[in-house]
């Protein structure tokens, strides 16, 4: 495979770096490189000319959130790529969607939406293809951690739908972003949406933590405001896409043995 080159370098672009060990791999950073690039060489994200010449031949991920500014000049350095993805998310859906396929149409009806389709559309423009995700856990990000920390707020009586996937399998659509052709869009998720509370009441017993009461109005983070099924089907057949965890029962617990080993 091609050099990778992560432009943001966060849970998934690590996920793909660790799926891929034997490729080299270049990110950039707008501070001090941290543990994150010990297997990922660091490149200043203002470094222009490097940036372009470690894209030339490469397989770009695109994963830092769009800030309205950085898209555009980073897209242009990137023409000479072998391939390019952008990670993009399922809040470009609207939030009552239901059932979520490649088809269903987008609304701009926030400005989270409407900043992740404006990025979007300049990185197809560019020749990237898309990955939408929903709300992705692991290791270092995920409901177990953020229940653990009593910052989680159960979105009133929790029976939305929301739909997850863990990191290592975004990792995977990831994958088959980049040898798909320009402009593909591929819809994550695993294969089975269930209610917030359903989730919660699961990762509590777990992880042995309390279920949080139910929260209102403003306390609501928006990404649990929606109820969105995300139906990963046609994407998982025409990429040949396998799941190593299909549900969010079989990701909590490795992630809770994995916790207990050590």
């Amino acid at each position: 495979m091609q050099p990778l080159l992560f432009l943001g370098v966060g849970p998934i672009a690590r996920a793909v770096r660790e799926q891929l060990p034997d490729v080299s791999a270049s990110g950039t950073t707008r501070s001090a490189p941290d543990a994150r690039f010990d297997a990922i060489a660091p490149i200043a994200a203002h470094d222009s000319a490097l940036i372009a010449a470690r894209a030339r031949g490469a397989c770009v991920l695109v994963s830092f959130p769009p800030d309205g500014v950085s898209d555009r000049p980073f897209a242009a350095l990137v023409g000479d790529a072998a391939s390019v993805v952008y990670l993009s998310s399922t809040a470009v859906y609207p939030a009552a969607a239901a059932i979520v396929t490649e088809t269903s149409a987008v609304e701009a009806s926030s400005k989270r939406a409407r900043a992740r389709l404006d990025a979007e559309a300049i990185w197809l423009a560019a020749g990237a293809s898309v990955v939408r995700l929903p709300a992705f856990y692991g290791t270092t990000s995920g409901l177990h951690l953020s229940l653990a920390r009593d910052t989680f707020r159960m979105p009133g009586a929790g029976n939305n739908i929301v739909s997850r996937v863990h990191v290592e399998d975004a990792a995977r659509f990831v994958r088959a972003a980049l040898a798909a052709p320009p402009g593909s869009l591929l819809l994550a998720g695993d294969d089975e949406p269930a209610p917030v509370a359903e989730v919660v009441r699961f990762v509590c017993e777990l992880f042995g933590v309390p279920v949080p009461p139910a929260s209102e109005g403003e306390d609501i983070p928006m990404s649990l405001r929606g109820s969105r099924t995300v139906d990963n089907r046609a994407t998982k057949e025409r990429f040949q896409i396998r799941l190593s965890y299909p549900n969010y029962r079989d990701g909590y617990r490795a992630l809770w043995a994995a916790q207990v080993t050590g």
